[in-house]
């Protein structure tokens, strides 16, 4: 885990977003990001769905297809005189692209907790080797996360901070994710959301 490289891009996302919203330059932004780092969570929890004791689908959402929008998900148009023709966007597939919409929310939260170290200046002196748990319950799991999320709105410290990503971390572990591709996919989605704030999302 290359936590220092991870904080560097964090870094550069959350100034592009500064530069889109100057408003934000010069005033505690720490409130309005662990409120959105409590949705990303719920939201992390909605595609985990294994709190959902009243529903029979609680199977994690771990494969979603987004059809081309181009081509509607046919992969081909029909041109002159009715000929097929590939559609260049989707290449033919009529696939934009496949996600993993559970491990999309959450590198959504991974990226405000990296942003609330920042806002905090923290210096981490975690040992990952360190991080281990023996807890198999995902539900206790979220719930130690929101409680983390109060402390660090509480105490504001590194000890707080630290706590809440071990906590995250190992909800990562129970989840089934690697953290290579915890990475990989934190990475993919920091380019989605520089682009983004190019495009006035």
């Amino acid at each position: 885990m290359n936590l220092t490289k991870l904080f560097e891009t964090q870094a550069a996302l959350d100034e592009h977003i500064m530069q889109e919203h100057p408003e934000l330059k010069g005033q505690n932004n720490l409130d309005w990001k662990l409120l959105a780092l409590q949705v990303e969570l719920g939201e992390c929890a909605n595609e985990w769905r294994g709190f959902k004791k009243w529903s029979k689908d609680q199977e994690p959402r771990t494969h979603k297809v987004v059809h081309c929008h181009s081509c509607k998900g046919n992969g081909f148009f029909l041109g002159f005189q009715n000929a097929q023709e590939d559609c260049t966007y989707c290449e033919g597939t009529g696939v934009q692209e496949e996600c993993n919409p559970l491990l999309v929310e959450y590198v959504d939260c991974l990226h405000f907790i990296l942003s609330i170290g920042l806002e905090l200046v923290i210096n981490p002196t975690l040992d990952w080797d360190d991080i281990t748990t023996d807890e198999s319950d995902i539900t206790r799991k979220f719930l130690e996360i929101t409680s983390r999320i109060l402390e660090v709105d509480q105490w504001e410290n590194t000890d707080s901070w630290e706590e809440l990503f071990e906590e995250f971390y190992l909800l990562g572990k129970l989840l089934g994710f690697k953290w290579d591709e915890v990475e990989d996919a934190y990475y993919a989605k920091n380019k989605v959301n520089h682009a983004r704030q190019e495009n006035g999302y």
